[in-house]
């Protein structure tokens, strides 16, 4: 089988989908538990203690959806068809988890059915969009150029997000006629606009990609207890989801973190628009230097040496901006610590960018590794595990930031402005912060890093040649076979 040029087209098309889509999962991921806990009153351990079950009940939703998209034969195709299906199912959940006009009623129970909804939903979108890149085209430099827009432009949608919802709550919750801010109508309105730009961008998405097909998906269907052989058995699809959860707990972390360390640390929660808008341009660097650096690195050593050094810059990083903050400029204005520590991030950082890329591409590299083994096919059930990752990550994150806070002694919404007195604030919470910000994050790393380095062969040089010579070898002669009969 020849490998197939992709067009500028397609290639635009698709990557433009993810922008409504990350924009969405950064609203949630990154501001629910802020906002249920500043605006709600739901505990910090109450949200950390939901995160953790729902993503519990993902293990099993996630591969289930992926069996459902592998086995969907439309005339739509089944990318598209489960896109579109997902995606209006999501920002139903979106709305609803923003709705403070029926969570104030029962929040606890309010927030944690459609929390578990909003899972489910984005499953069927999530899945199906990063598993098309392993459809698109059998040619790695191929698949690294979708690969790398893709991610590009989805990192930009959960960047305007990040950087945005802070500020334009605070203008669409203004009460002109009481004078006053209610950030929860802002939440409000700002879900709603954030959905509508997730259905705009994914329709241009459903209306731009073409699926290919391939001889083993014209065989039966795949059975759900074969999916979780799939799942299990794929020695390499085990270690990459394992690295990839430790990489995705370490992001996490900083993120999850960094709204209420912004606010009891620094005493200014705006700060976190300025240090996102750093860490967006830190990843998109990494994003647009990632085919040079390939380039470079896979003639050398692979897909190993790519990841080491991605994940090397910000073990480094994350512990100089802790010294930093804590001891070199720990005396100085919060002006000097904060573009000190915004400087490093930005050097540092970079190799997150890396990262997103190299997760969707290792991923198909497991997606042929399993149809090398397995003989079949099964796209949708391996990328189910990319989006059970990284749920699962933030489950786990969540659970130990709700868990630490508690025990710090947060309450949630300690003080009513947006800007606090550090004088105020328990020691022990300033502690517990800077440790999931600074301290937590590179040991994760350091983790996802040796794991990888020592259990996964397909990063090898050469390996996935071989591998992808050999399924090219058994299409070609499958295809052969089905002519002559």
């Amino acid at each position: 089988m020849e490998s197939q040029k992709v067009s500028n087209k397609l290639k635009w098309g698709y990557a433009f989908g993810g922008i409504g889509k990350d924009m969405c999962y950064a609203l949630v991921s990154n501001f629910l538990m802020y906002y249920c806990t500043e605006n709600l009153g739901v505990s910090a351990l109450f949200m950390g203690i939901l995160f953790f079950f729902a993503r519990l009940w993902d293990a099993i939703n996630d591969p289930i959806m992926g069996t459902f998209v592998d086995n969907t034969r439309t005339r739509f195709g089944r990318y598209k068809f489960w896109m579109m299906i997902g995606t209006l199912a999501n920002v139903v959940a979106v709305i609803f988890l923003f709705n403070p006009y029926f969570a104030s009623r029962a929040p606890r129970v309010y927030i944690g059915v459609f929390y578990v909804v909003w899972g489910m939903t984005y499953t069927m979108v999530d899945v199906p969009y990063w598993a098309f890149n392993s459809n698109v085209s059998d040619d790695r430099k191929e698949r690294e150029s979708v690969s790398t827009l893709a991610r590009l432009l989805t990192s930009l949608g959960a960047l305007a997000t990040q950087v945005l919802t802070p500020i334009v709550i605070v203008k669409l919750g203004y009460d002109a006629a009481t004078d006053s801010v209610h950030n929860e109508k802002g939440y409000f309105i700002w879900a709603i606009i954030v959905s509508a730009a997730f259905v705009l961008t994914m329709l241009v998405a459903s209306f731009t990609i073409k699926e290919r097909s391939y001889i083993s998906e014209k065989k039966e269907k795949i059975a759900l207890k074969e999916a979780f052989k799939v799942l299990t058995k794929n020695d390499q699809l085990v270690i990459a989801v394992i690295v990839f959860i430790l990489i995705n707990i370490a992001q996490n972390l900083a993120l999850g973190s960094a709204l209420y360390y912004f606010k009891y640390v620094w005493g200014d929660e705006q700060l976190y628009s300025k240090f996102v808008i750093v860490l967006g341009a830190s990843i998109g660097i990494g994003l647009l230097s990632f085919p040079l650096l390939s380039k470079v690195l896979y003639k050398r050593s692979g897909r190993l040496g790519h990841l080491l050094l991605a994940l090397g810059s910000p073990i480094v990083g994350f512990l100089l901006m802790f010294i930093s903050n804590n001891f070199i400029f720990a005396s100085a204005s919060e002006n000097v610590r904060f573009y000190v520590c915004c400087g490093i991030g930005l050097v540092s950082l970079i190799g997150f960018g890396s990262v997103t890329i190299l997760l969707t591409l290792i991923m198909s590299d497991c997606v042929d590794y399993g149809e090398y083994i397995f003989g079949k096919r099964t796209e949708n059930i391996v990328f189910s595990m990319q989006t059970f990752l990284v749920k699962f990550a933030g489950a786990i994150s969540f659970l130990i930031i709700g868990v630490s806070m508690h025990i710090s002694g947060y309450e949630g919404s300690m003080f009513d402005s947006n800007a606090v007195s550090m004088a105020v604030v328990p020691n022990s919470l300033i502690a517990v912060l800077n440790v999931l910000m600074f301290i937590l994050p590179p040991l994760f790393l350091l983790a996802g890093a040796i794991l990888f380095a020592t259990k996964y062969k397909l990063a090898k040089k050469g390996k996935m040649e071989e591998i992808r010579e050999e399924l090219q070898k058994r299409r070609a002669a499958a295809a052969e076979g089905g002519s002559d009969s």
